[in-house]
């Protein structure tokens, strides 16, 4: 008898068992209204599934993103990177142009101021421009590349557009060696442009020179320009050759001395005239 109840309660269990899996397979709905906590249980399952799974695509969507922008923005980082970097160098290559046009400009701007001179000047020139040397206060002496061939001569006066630069002292065939007008062993007859005293210039080292042999009551100012006499007709008459910046003036001398600065553009000296000891009739 016992076993009897078992297997029936077994029979009946499966049987069960077996129609609620092809009820279910069929139509879960009408399981689910026959038995309201089930349904009430499914259903609060199903809404915590559907959250959960409603966080987890936003989740993944916001993860997504995320990666996708960080990707985006590094590319765009190096985009910009790279677009920086073309830009410097433009930038670099432009301001290197710039130089060179500006140097070209100053340079074409010193030959026409040259050449203005030359053509206004009575005496044969020849250009010549600095192949050596380096005017400083321990050095007063420059290399210029026209020479014998070119009808220079020792002693021949050199000039640039501002002032007497200082003369030949050594002559080859293809270049010449000047001292300049700051240099000890130089000397040259001036005239105060505005008073009419003459004096001589001569070189003093570093970048000044000296007014010498003027009477100490002569007429002679701080700020007057002194020019070339003409009187040894070896330099062109009145070319600028420095302005009065210093007179001294000691009791019983006979002679003033005045401290000269040379108009002679020494910190970029390039190109020069040289004047020919033959004089154009």
């Amino acid at each position: 008898m016992g076993e009897k109840r078992i297997r029936l309660t077994v029979f009946f269990f499966l049987f069960f068992l077996s129609l609620a899996g092809i009820m279910s397979d069929i139509k879960g709905e009408a399981i689910l209204k026959a038995f309201p906590p089930l349904e009430w249980t499914a259903g609060k399952v199903y809404l915590i599934a559907d959250t959960i799974k409603e966080r987890g695509r936003q989740e993944f969507e916001h993860l997504y993103l995320s990666i996708k922008g960080h990707f985006v923005s590094a590319k765009r980082l190096r985009e910009e990177s790279l677009e920086k970097e073309r830009l410097q160098k433009r930038v670099q290559e432009l301001t290197r142009r710039l130089v060179l046009y500006q140097e070209a400009y100053k340079e074409n701007e010193r030959l026409k101021a040259l050449l203005k001179v030359k053509e206004r000047l009575e005496y044969k020139t020849v250009g010549t421009y600095v192949i050596g040397g380096n005017p400083s206060p321990w050095s007063n002496t420059i290399l210029i590349n026209v020479g014998r061939k070119d009808g220079v001569a020792k002693d021949d006066p050199v000039l640039d557009e501002y002032g007497v630069v200082g003369k030949v002292t050594e002559v080859y065939d293809e270049w010449s060696k000047v001292i300049l007008i700051t240099d000890p062993s130089f000397a040259v007859h001036v005239v105060d442009s505005r008073s009419g005293v003459i004096g001589i210039v001569k070189g003093a080292g570093k970048e000044w020179c000296t007014l010498e042999y003027v009477v100490a009551d002569r007429d002679v100012k701080p700020g007057d320009l002194l020019v070339t006499s003409g009187i040894a007709r070896l330099y062109p008459k009145a070319y600028p050759v420095g302005t009065v910046e210093e007179i001294r003036k000691e009791p019983g001398a006979l002679f003033m001395k005045a401290r000269v600065k040379p108009l002679a553009r020494f910190s970029r000296i390039c190109y020069l005239l040289v004047v020919l000891s033959q004089r154009e009739k």
